[in-house]
């Protein structure tokens, strides 16, 4: 038997190692390497709205094979938080990311930074005050605010005494709608007396800020007010509940009442008729759309830079059928 000279020996062991180092053959990397990796931040990570969007988000992720990171604060009022989770997406270099910014004006600098640090960014849910994202993935908060106070104005007697119920300041999409329905409200000749801010972004903040404005309406015993909007889930949830605890008070309460965004609560109360209409949004299609989105931003397809994912009035009548 020949033995193999050093030279030969050494030769053979190089192209080997060489080999392996290609994963075998072809010098093609592993599938893994080629995955996109999407930061995906939502406005909180409770509730059932939320929740519904990580549903559309997740099943845009598995169609299109990319990994998604979702992480959100627990109240939508943690701005610092929403900023520090977006420094950290920066950090670990996601390809992407998909945000709901919790403050049009408070978020501004963190997106910028995200852009510059050659992420590309798509804004979902809610506005903020930057000119660099690639996309506005959302409902079209202006037109569903106006959407819900037409319907209101048109439940009310002439000259009505209405109230809207906000959300925290500064936040995009509630402020649109509460604009859009007072907008329409007063188009109608009816008087906005109180357009109340929480001072906490939680069902409970809200239903404080609704019962103590609610107080102020009710005279002998009844509930002096004829109309009542409400710009997303918690105000709704948080007029409901302050309405309910003024009847069992024994104060009489006949209003006109619609609210936005819809749950298994809510959808009741309508059903049950202590509220009139909701304002619809679809949740699953925005999360599914923004990460779409994205990826298309990514990949340097065509998008849209705005994508309207749609409002719809939901009554007893359209329940029924």
């Amino acid at each position: 038997m020949m033995k193999k000279s050093l030279p030969a020996m050494l030769f053979v062991l190089l192209s080997v190692l060489l080999l392996s180092a290609c994963g075998g053959g072809g010098g093609q990397p592993d599938a893994d390497d080629n995955i996109l990796t999407l930061g995906v931040i939502p406005k909180s990570t409770g509730g059932e709205y939320w929740e519904t969007v990580e549903v559309g988000a997740r099943r845009a992720a598995g169609e299109l094979g990319v990994e998604i990171k979702w992480e959100g604060t627990v109240t939508e009022t943690e701005f610092a938080e929403q900023n520090r989770i977006i420094e950290n997406m920066i950090n670990l270099q996601v390809d992407g990311l998909a945000l709901a910014p919790l403050n049009k004006v408070a978020m501004k600098r963190m997106v910028d930074q995200t852009v510059g640090a050659g992420i590309p960014v798509v804004i979902f849910d809610s506005a903020v005050d930057s000119d660099l994202f690639s996309s506005f993935v959302a409902t079209d908060n202006r037109a569903g605010g106006e959407l819900g106070g037409s319907h209101l104005a048109s439940l009310l007697p002439d000259n009505a005494r209405t109230m809207v119920m906000r959300y925290v300041q500064g936040s995009g999409s509630t402020e649109d709608r509460s604009e859009g329905a007072i907008a329409k409200l007063k188009e109608a000749g009816h008087q906005v007396l109180s357009d109340p801010y929480p001072d906490t972004g939680t069902v409970e903040g809200c239903k404080t800020a609704a019962a103590n404005a609610l107080e102020g309406f009710v005279t002998d015993g009844k509930l002096e007010l004829d109309g009542i909007f409400a710009a997303n889930l918690y105000s709704t949830l948080g007029v409901l509940e302050a309405l309910e605890d003024l009847e069992k008070g024994g104060v009489e309460v006949d209003v006109a009442f619609v609210g936005f965004d819809t749950s298994e609560k809510l959808i009741k109360a309508v059903q049950d008729g202590a509220i009139d209409a909701l304002v619809a949004q679809n949740p699953e299609n925005m999360g599914y759309l923004a990460v779409k989105t994205l990826v298309a931003v990514i990949r340097e397809e065509p998008f849209e830079a705005v994508v309207d994912t749609g409002v719809n009035l939901v009554t007893a009548e359209t329940l029924s059928e």
